[in-house]
């Protein structure tokens, strides 16, 4: 799959992970425990996310961003 084939509509923050629900209904999650600058947020700062375009997420206050197909090509980034 390409970058721009995962468009997200919606973000959600638990407490240990966090939910990505794209435009077309797939849902992925990824744990926090893999962000360090998120691990260490507060949960106020956690929550505090943007999505930027649908393609990727921000959290301003940390200066961290994620990119939406990261949370379906998991597999690729961990190895």
């Amino acid at each position: 799959m390409k970058f721009f084939d995962y468009k997200a509509k919606k973000v959600e923050i638990g407490e240990v992970e966090i939910r990505v629900t794209l435009v077309d209904g797939r849902q992925a999650d990824l744990s926090i425990s893999d962000f360090p600058l998120l691990r260490g947020a507060t949960y106020s700062q956690r929550k505090n996310v943007e999505i930027i375009n649908g393609y990727a997420l921000y959290w301003p206050e940390l200066g961290e961003d994620l990119s939406v197909a990261g949370f379906f090509e998991k597999e690729m980034i961990f190895k």
